[in-house]
């Protein structure tokens, strides 16, 4: 008596179309009883989708075999196969592993074109009350209230802090809101003040402002805009430097490729002390810059330096290393800086412009041409 074929020999003839109509009735009634953990394991075998990249012949017999069972599954009954894809159950169980070849054609179609490279967008991570959210913008709604603390989302990537009767303990627990590579956030505190996060950023602040002054900490790039207050000043902590203010709006930078920390003034007035005991105090259209015990004063368009926080990326006499940095942050990428030629770059880009056509401009402006090798941003050798 002839051995019957083992479910994976009859799945793997189904893919390759070499089914006669035994094997189709013995793969279907298996199709009909078999639960779908089993029929998920199957397939996923059938077709190796988790150890091998999808090509280009995986594409098109996913697409067959989809379609064939699809087929099937609404066939009208005239032959004895037909009458018993006609049940219930082998309906249902045939519905899921239509469903799981289409995710997995789906998956094969994502990867066969490369890596999907797209701007950066609102998402960011926040850490409060000891739980952890994902916030993005189309996550809208109350996270939390109690104890006159109120935490809430807004569909503009903002997040809202108000803190009216809450008691001094509650107030003074610290928060933290990250954004990841590829993301930016907004966040409102309790006094109104707002802060606007670049990617890669990272601010700790306190659920409400409580005694003589108003301190937050912050990594990466920021842009503030602080509610005035004369009677409670507003610091920002900055790798050990501070930023004191007590209304006013500037963008702050500690991002690796700067070298430092860089503060711009937009309007107000700010004093900046390091952690040498030095100290400046800024106008509107000045920045400081801090490093290694020094600062530095140098007038500047403030506007070039908050473009960014207008959907904009203004390059004005910036290394193209350092472009390339900024760049692979917004769009979750990698680049070897040290492999950029040393070259300045003046240009304005949109934040949303689709990195090939970022790349193609640079490459215009430069003479030099771009590639992306999977995530990472490579300069193409002559």
């Amino acid at each position: 008596m002839e051995k019957r074929p083992s479910n994976k020999q009859l799945f793997d003839r189904f893919i390759a179309n070499k089914s006669n109509a035994g094997e189709l009735e013995m793969l279907f009634a298996y199709f009909e009883e078999a639960e779908q953990a089993d029929l998920e394991s199957l397939i996923k075998n059938g077709f190796d989708l988790e150890n091998h990249a999808v090509d280009q012949v995986d594409m098109a017999r996913l697409d067959a075999v989809h379609s064939r069972l699809t087929d099937k599954i609404f066939a009208k009954p005239t032959s004895r196969v037909l009458k018993l894809i006609g049940s219930a159950r082998f309906i249902r169980n045939a519905a899921a592993v239509a469903a799981i070849l289409s995710a997995g054609l789906l998956l094969s179609r994502h990867f066969s074109n490369g890596t999907q490279v797209v701007p950066g967008s609102a998402k960011a991570y926040l850490s409060f009350n000891g739980k952890n959210d994902t916030l993005t913008a189309q996550k809208a709604g109350l996270l939390y209230r109690n104890g006159g603390v109120t935490v809430s989302t807004q569909r503009n990537g903002t997040v809202v802090f108000k803190a009216v009767n809450a008691d001094s303990a509650t107030a003074a627990k610290l928060n933290t809101i990250i954004t990841p590579r590829g993301g930016e956030f907004q966040v409102t505190l309790s006094d109104g003040s707002m802060v606007l996060l670049n990617a890669g950023s990272k601010l700790t602040f306190p659920t409400g402002f409580r005694g003589p002054e108003r301190k937050v900490y912050v990594e990466g790039e920021a842009f503030f805009s602080v509610t005035k207050n004369a009677d409670k000043p507003f610091i920002v902590n900055v790798s050990g430097n501070e930023i004191k203010v007590l209304g006013t709006r500037f963008n702050v930078n500690s991002y690796p490729e700067t070298g430092g920390v860089e503060a711009t003034l937009l309007e107000g007035s700010v004093s900046f002390s390091n952690t040498e005991g030095g100290n400046v105090l800024l106008k509107p259209n000045q920045q400081v810059f801090s490093a290694y015990g020094h600062l530095s004063l140098k007038d500047v368009s403030a506007a070039d330096f908050n473009a960014w926080t207008k959907g904009e990326f203004l390059f004005n006499d910036v290394p193209l290393a350092v472009v390339m940095q900024r760049l692979a942050r917004w769009y979750n990428l990698e680049v070897q800086p040290a492999s950029m030629p040393s070259k300045n770059l003046y240009m304005r880009i949109s934040r949303k412009a689709d990195i090939k056509e970022v790349l193609e401009m640079i490459a215009k402006a430069t003479d030099l041409e771009f590639d992306l090798k999977g995530n990472q941003i490579v300069l193409k050798k002559e």
